[in-house]
């Protein structure tokens, strides 16, 4: 079952690099770049067919903030890559939110 809708979370910056984006014991593995905004306001984020969401067990520092979850959207429009936004949601509640 495809999750589709909208979640409405703070979003701290995009994510560059390819999952998975923490080893087993919780370090840092594929995150080559981070660019953190400089503020994090509440966003609404469509997720759509072929997002996907990956979870930071040990989280990940964003600016002066830990993200616990990436939402990586899927290529669209004039985009080519996708877009891995951090949040400090985890998971779980993204998917409560969205469903």
């Amino acid at each position: 079952m495809a999750i589709t809708g909208h979640v409405t979370t703070r979003i701290y910056g995009e994510i560059f690099g390819n999952p998975p984006f923490q080893n087993a014991d919780g370090t840092q593995s594929a995150v080559s770049r981070v660019k953190d905004y400089p503020v994090a306001p509440l966003t609404s984020v469509a997720i759509t067919p072929g997002a996907t969401m990956w979870p930071l067990v040990s989280g990940l520092q964003v600016g002066n903030f830990y993200c616990y979850s990436i939402i990586e959207l899927p290529p669209s429009g004039v985009n080519h890559n996708s877009v891995k936004l951090a949040t400090d949601t985890s998971v779980t509640a993204l998917i409560a939110a969205a469903t």
